[in-house]
């Protein structure tokens, strides 16, 4: 296996990971996860460093046990767009022999299970569990990535943001509270925010600061949010964000 500049974790097995039942591995038997980590390495990786795909590749096949990372590709004037975040259980990279011209890096420090490809097909032909959980999982990502489609190519900055911090409910950590609120704590800088809804941190900020003043949103800190009326900042997403 290609040797990687992040740290390899002695212990085996799913008995350590918190999300042995989130995701592709949820979605597993416990002889087949079993087997699927009986051939993995555990590697763990610092923020902001690549993980795979783009020059280099190894074709490995990572599933994320803990942090968050992101897929993302640069132009030839050097801006960056965020295709997808991806969170513990999910795999990342790609799973055929096709190169991955994306690179996907952490946001957090992650830690992952790196299957080396041809090691990951072999188990794909004799596991018929894991090829339907493979694919139920591409299926998740693809109704994602459609859903961000629409928010880039319909919507404006204003409900983008709006439609952002709603679905963020879904996989950051969100706290609801008796009185209707809910409290969201941010995972992502205001950099990757931006470069995910394809528009600058500055405007993020400005933003943020005008749903506080429109009573829609607390901040609480640069990370905290307490979402003070949901339906108001659903208003109009109701094709992106299902109540």
């Amino acid at each position: 296996m290609t040797a990687h500049l992040a740290t390899s974790e002695t212990e085996a097995g799913c008995t350590t990971c918190k999300s042995r039942k989130n995701g592709l591995c949820g979605r597993l038997s416990d002889q087949v996860r079993e087997r699927v980590a009986a051939r993995a390495q555990i590697v763990s990786y610092p923020a902001n460093r690549r993980i795979c795909g783009g020059e280099g590749d190894s074709s490995d096949v990572v599933i994320l046990r803990s942090g968050y990372v992101r897929t993302q590709h640069h132009s030839l004037s050097g801006r960056r767009q965020i295709m997808a975040i991806a969170r513990p259980g999910q795999t990342v990279g790609r799973e055929n022999e096709e190169r991955n011209e994306h690179e996907i890096e952490a946001i957090t420090p992650v830690s992952v299970c790196r299957l080396e490809r041809l090691e990951f097909e072999q188990l794909l032909s004799r596991e018929p569990g894991l090829c339907r959980a493979l694919c139920n999982q591409m299926v998740t990502r693809l109704d994602e990535t459609r859903r961000l489609t629409w928010i880039l190519g319909a919507l404006e900055s204003n409900q983008r943001l709006r439609a952002f911090l709603l679905l963020s409910r879904n996989w950051m950590d969100w706290a609801p509270q008796p009185d209707g609120t809910g409290v969201l704590t941010m995972i992502l800088p205001r950099r990757d925010i931006a470069d995910l809804l394809a528009t600058t941190p500055e405007t993020i900020s400005r933003l943020l600061r005008q749903l506080h003043a429109q009573g829609l949103i607390e901040i609480l800190s640069p990370r905290q949010f307490r979402l003070c009326d949901i339906p108001g900042l659903a208003d109009g997403l109701d094709m992106v964000i299902p109540l």
